[in-house]
């Protein structure tokens, strides 16, 4: 359990980290140039609330603010599936990164509104927004994991950690329930043979690999519709 909510927390903060890091310095970086790209664009408000082609103090903090909640997320997902991860190095990072933007992208991207109406050519605004989760997920994917391997952070920093899934209450109770009933699974010898078996995990790698097509197929359609 210890080293269960040690990791957690390690995660939680290099995903903070990294969220803080793409959302409001690459993120803002890709907002300009869309801006500068698009001058007509300049002042109108996205679907997200920000203004497009102002860049101010507060609208960077609270862009920044917005990657860290959304970066401790993210880490929570990535514990989740940390463990689906196989293959070599490269393929570990690519399926990683690649997977989860697509997904997102999917989300993201849509045909009403008016950002991905109005910001042109809309092939660099989609791509633009999936590049960033992908860069967000490839950077703690490495850098959490080596931080697992290589860094023992004080109980302080621990606790730092594991402050924001107090505030999420919801989602904290979720992993604890699964923390739980896998407990549950290794106690009983039904369990532990179903724990040993690779099917389960390949079942759930299966079905991440059908949500991804499922994503793909969604996001070329909708750029097809913006084209």
């Amino acid at each position: 359990m210890v080293g269960t909510a040690k990791t957690l927390s390690v995660l939680t903060l290099v995903g903070g980290a990294c969220g803080a890091f793409v959302v409001g310095v690459l993120g803002r970086l890709a907002m300009r140039l869309l801006a500068a790209l698009n001058p007509d664009a300049t002042g109108v408000t996205s679907d997200d609330g920000f203004v497009m082609g102002q860049v101010t103090p507060s609208g960077s903090v609270q862009l920044a603010l917005a990657g860290l909640q959304f970066g401790v997320i993210g880490a929570g997902f990535y514990v989740i599936v940390r463990g689906l991860i196989i293959g070599p190095t490269w393929f570990r990072l690519l399926s990683i990164s690649l997977g989860p933007a697509v997904v997102i992208g999917a989300i993201v991207v849509h045909t009403d509104g008016v950002d991905f109406q109005l910001l042109k050519p809309s092939w660099l605004a989609a791509g633009l927004f999936i590049a960033l989760p992908a860069a967000y997920v490839a950077l703690l994917h490495v850098l959490g994991e080596r931080a697992l391997e290589h860094w023992r952070p004080p109980n302080a920093l621990v606790v730092i950690g594991l402050a924001p899934w107090v505030l999420l209450f919801p989602v904290t109770l979720a992993l604890a329930a699964g923390f739980t009933a896998f407990r549950s699974l290794r106690r009983s010898n039904t369990g532990r043979a179903l724990l040993v078996s690779p099917w389960p995990a390949w079942m759930l790698r299966a079905g991440l690999a059908v949500l991804f097509v499922a994503a793909l197929i969604d996001l070329r359609n909708d750029l097809v519709d913006l084209s």
